[in-house]
C-alpha cells in the first residue's frame, strides 16, 4: 500500500440519522499497531473512566481474537527467553534451530508454559523508560511464528 499520509478514505456517518460527519478519520487498530497504541493512549488520558475501559476492553478483545492460538514458552537452563508459537514442539524445534546451542547445551535446559497474560516490564517503545505489556500484547502485529518475544536477565 502507498504511504500517502492523512486522506479520505472512509466516510462517516452519524448511527441515528445517517449524517455524514466532517473533521474526523478512521483508525483501525486491527490492522494498525499504531492505531492501537494511539487509542490506547487516548483510553489512559480521557477523564471518561467508563470509555476508558470500553476501548480498553475492545483493544483486548482485537489482541486476543488475533492471538488465541498461540502459546508462550519459557526456555532457557537459569535465565529464559520467551518463545511464543503454536505448539510447544514447532516453538522447541525453531528455538533450537535458530539459537544454534548445542545437544550438550540443551540438556542443561528446561521448557516451561508461559503466561500470555502475565504483566511483564519491558523497553518503552520510545527507548525511555519502561513499560508494562503481556506477551499477547507485544506479539499482536507480529506477522510469523515461532519468534521470540523477551528474555530474562
Amino acid at each position: 500500500m502507498e504511504n500517502k499520509g492523512l486522506y479520505v478514505k472512509y466516510e462517516v456517518r452519524k448511527k441515528e440519522n445517517g449524517e455524514l460527519v466532517d473533521g474526523c478519520f478512521v483508525l483501525r487498530p486491527d490492522k494498525d499497531g499504531a492505531a492501537l497504541a494511539a487509542l490506547r493512549k487516548y483510553a489512559e488520558a480521557t477523564s471518561n473512566k467508563q470509555l476508558s475501559e470500553d476501548i480498553n476492553n475492545w483493544l483486548d478483545s482485537i489482541i486476543y481474537e488475533k492471538t488465541k492460538d498461540l502459546k508462550a514458552f519459557a526456555i532457557g537452563p537459569d535465565r529464559y527467553e520467551v518463545v511464543v508459537g503454536y505448539d510447544k514442539e514447532s516453538a522447541v524445534a525453531w528455538y533450537k534451530q535458530n539459537s544454534g546451542i548445542s545437544e550438550d547445551e540443551w540438556a542443561e535446559y528446561e521448557v516451561n508454559d508461559y503466561p500470555m497474560d502475565k504483566p511483564f516490564k519491558v523497553e518503552a517503545g520510545n527507548g525511555i523508560g519502561f513499560e508494562m505489556t503481556t506477551v499477547r500484547q507485544f506479539v499482536a502485529h507480529v506477522k510469523e511464528f515461532p519468534c521470540i518475544a523477551w528474555w530474562s536477565e
